[in-house]
């Protein structure tokens, strides 16, 4: 299967802290994680993690390149011949994460990103998925027959109305608590058009998914340990669903399959360190006592 991922190449920098500060104060940070970030990027890293063909479209600064992070791509096993370098500021994203209690700050900058188009969406693949775009990219995106997917991040918070268009022209949607709330009451009127399945991303609580035919499939979060980085998670999670329900077109095997890879990814520092494939297999037989095909 080839999957093409839309959205950022960020430069990530997560600073971790024994606690926030206050206004004025001073603090130092006790670790430092710098690499490659962005939903679609952390998304195409966990894909490649699982084995298979990821293609990232997407914009980024000279400033990128030369700190090496097109490198960091085709090392990862990621294509990056759709990745264009525009003159601009590079796209970055600040993460402050508090030790104490695993919580997050993120201050986003978006820099060369704000060109991106669905025109530079190519043709072929699988399945397509767009990963905190405007609702612009996905509806100018010819899809076609594809399968798709968008996860719109904290755009459904700033263009709702936008965001629930974009939403009916994709097969499945994934949103957090808040992100639904912005759009709906009820995840079922957002099934419409082309979209089957609304996921709902509910974090240490698991996750839901309700299906046009209106079933709804639950399943709870893991606990295997205490998270050390949440960043990412959700990638880990849209990108798992989504292999495992292409390869087996089961929404509840694909939905465990999702929140053991979230829960495994908040054990790892950095916002594209994903899981293993092998990682992932082993937990899932731990918790389930079933082989997990993906």
């Amino acid at each position: 299967m080839w999957f093409l991922s839309i959205g950022n190449l960020n430069m990530d920098l997560n600073l971790f802290l024994r606690e926030y500060p206050e206004a004025g104060e001073n603090v130092l940070a006790e670790e430092l994680w710098i690499g490659a970030g962005g939903a679609a990027t952390n998304y195409s890293f966990m894909i490649a993690s699982l084995g298979y063909r990821v293609s990232l479209i997407a914009l980024v600064s000279p400033l990128a390149v030369r700190l090496g992070f097109l490198e960091e791509l085709r090392r990862a096993g990621i294509d990056a011949s759709y990745v264009r370098v525009v003159e601009g500021e590079p796209n970055v994203a600040v993460v402050l994460t508090s030790r104490r209690d695993s919580s997050r700050t993120v201050i986003s900058y978006r820099g060369s990103t704000r060109g991106l188009s669905g025109e530079m969406v190519p043709g072929g693949g699988d399945h397509l998925h767009f990963a905190s775009v405007r609702a612009e990219v996905v509806l100018r995106t010819a899809v076609g027959p594809r399968l798709s997917s968008y996860d719109p991040g904290a755009e459904a918070l700033m263009d709702p109305k936008g965001v629930k268009e974009a939403v009916s022209n994709v097969n499945w949607s994934f949103l957090n608590e808040r992100e639904l709330r912005a759009l709906s009451s009820e995840p079922r009127d957002l099934l419409r058009g082309r979209n089957e399945m609304v996921i709902i991303k509910r974090g240490p609580h698991g996750a839901a998914l309700v299906t046009a035919d209106g079933k709804l499939v639950e399943a709870s979060a893991p606990r295997l340990g205490g998270p050390v980085d949440v960043t990412g998670t959700g990638d880990a999670f849209d990108a798992t669903f989504n292999v495992a329900y292409l390869k087996t077109r089961d929404p509840e095997l694909s939905l465990r399959a999702a929140v053991v890879a979230g829960a495994l990814k908040s054990l790892r520092r950095g916002s594209s360190n994903m899981p293993k494939r092998e990682e992932l297999l082993e937990a899932y037989r731990a918790l389930y006592g079933e082989e997990l095909e993906v």
